[in-house]
């Protein structure tokens, strides 16, 4: 059976780095290649990277960081091959940007969202990939509420996301910090 997808990109969370996501890709022990991207800019708030600054995040100004970051966001994912050819697994941040490209019509062939969320309800949209939700029944930091109002709002937009909950907290990627 060919996969549907012919490599995994990998994208980290707030203050990580690519490289972060390198033991999670390991312990899953891929048959596809496996590309680590870094988010653009620096952490402005700590040592790593990030997708879009999260200083002064608030659930009203969430939505206006993703949608500015997504072009950027987009260009690196094409960057590095066709992106209908690669899976996506993001933690936190990177999960955020990747349920958001996707929504937005970035063609990929499917997404695996650990610890994430959208900002908030999407447009409609017939043509959607696989999604996965992934999420630790006990995260400070990203609520399981938020994973269980994005598996909603992915259903409203004609997804058919499939959301695990995990006793506990799933993965503490990037050494602890989403």
């Amino acid at each position: 059976m060919t996969p549907l997808y012919r490599q995994v990109i990998f994208l980290h969370g707030v203050g990580g780095t690519g490289a972060a996501m390198r033991p999670l890709a390991e312990g899953l022990a891929l048959p596809q290649p496996a590309v680590f991207l870094d988010g653009p800019h620096p952490f402005d708030m700590g040592p790593g990277r990030q997708w879009f600054s999260v200083k002064g995040v608030t659930e009203a100004n969430r939505p206006a960081r993703v949608t500015e970051a997504l072009p950027a966001f987009v260009r690196l994912i094409e960057s590095v091959g066709d992106p209908r050819d690669g899976l996506l697994i993001g933690f936190s941040q990177g999960a955020i940007m990747a349920l958001h490209a996707v929504a937005a019509g970035l063609p990929a062939a499917g997404v695996v969202a650990l610890s994430g969320r959208l900002a908030g309800p999407v447009a409609p949209r017939s043509d959607w990939p696989p999604i996965t939700l992934l999420h630790g029944a006990d995260d400070p930091v990203m609520p399981v509420a938020a994973a269980r109002a994005t598996e909603a709002w992915l259903h409203d937009a004609g997804a058919k996301p499939r959301l695990t909950v995990f006793d506990g907290l799933l993965w503490r990627g990037d050494g602890g910090r989403p």
